[in-house]
């Protein structure tokens, strides 16, 4: 199956030989760092990109404690911790906290859009201190952490920016493979973003996989601003930055904050967040596409509308 806007993302390579950084942090935003969970040795990492190098950098490394039933989480109670890629949406200070959660508590956005089309439930998966010694697996899904350690942690953490990145085992990549994916995945979006400055809604779906298209309806709701905005005179720019892109088995997170703009005007519309998944070997489209740090559960097209709102004189 063929996606418009689509382009060739090269696969897992074993040809060769240097595969030497974790292959599930494709870029991070400048400054910001990536926290890996690797749950076959119960081992946390904190990673930054070294700007210079584009190569990634181990800046923090230690002892964790996941779920103590093994697996990905699936429902409420299996005590479990998920896998995948998630982001910390909050912080907890030791004055909010009981003494079990240590110091300081990160939760976790699981379950995010696409868990919760999986069928997924659960709430309150967290990375926290402990009051007791930390034994391997021993939690009921969070991830459990030293005292010290936690603390240390805190100074890696953007909220809504900072990814955890969930997996049995970290697989490891060449650098050169990580930048093969990062182009082909910043040319889809780009394609996609133009979709959403110039296209009609057909050209928009077809960037989505087929059990995941937008609806009509909502598209209707943004191309109506966007006419209204060339009536005026002036048409609507979509600008990203801080962006981000993960990736878990076959399925690209990507993270941006969008604003959008109409001549010197601009409204912040928020960190928007897609995941794209690679459709047998060369081929992408999103699986679910959500603005992750809005306070009340909307379509992204919905906020995207709401935003042009904003910068349109009334009449």
């Amino acid at each position: 199956m063929a996606l418009a806007g689509s382009v060739p993302v090269q696969a897992d390579s074993g040809s060769r030989q240097a595969l030497s950084v974790p292959a599930a942090v494709i870029t991070l935003p400048e400054g910001e760092h990536a926290i890996l969970v690797e749950k076959q040795t119960q081992r946390l990492y904190v990673y930054r990109q070294d700007d210079g190098l584009q190569q990634l950098v181990r800046v923090f490394d230690a002892a964790c404690s996941t779920g103590e039933a093994p697996g990905p989480k699936q429902v409420e109670g299996d005590k479990k911790t998920p896998e995948g890629v998630y982001f910390l949406v909050d912080e907890h200070l030791e004055k909010d906290l009981t003494p079990i959660y240590g110091p300081r508590a990160f939760p976790t956005d699981y379950p995010h859009l696409l868990d919760r089309l999986q069928g997924k439930t659960g709430y309150a998966i967290w990375i926290h201190g402990t009051n007791r010694p930390l034994k391997p697996m021993d939690t009921n899904g969070c991830i459990a952490l030293e005292n010290p350690g936690v603390l240390r942690l805190s100074e890696y953490v953007t909220r809504h920016v900072t990814p955890v990145i969930i997996q049995q085992t970290i697989p490891y990549a060449d650098p050169q493979d990580l930048l093969e994916w990062k182009t082909g995945v910043i040319c889809f979006v780009s394609q996609w973003i133009q979709a959403q400055h110039s296209g009609g809604a057909e050209a928009y779906q077809s960037f989505y996989l087929p059990e995941s298209l937008p609806d009509s309806r909502e598209w209707e709701a943004w191309a109506v601003q966007r006419q209204k905005a060339l009536d005026f005179g002036e048409a609507f720019q979509i600008r990203i930055s801080r962006i981000g892109i993960y990736r878990h088995e076959n399925l690209f997170v990507v993270a941006m904050d969008v604003v959008l703009i109409r001549g010197r005007d601009q409204f912040m519309l928020g960190r928007r967040r897609l995941f794209v998944r690679l459709y047998g070997q060369e081929t992408l489209g999103i699986a679910a596409d959500e603005f992750q740090d809005v306070t009340l559960p909307r379509t992204s097209l919905a906020v995207m509308a709401d935003g042009a709102a904003h910068l349109l004189p009334s009449r």
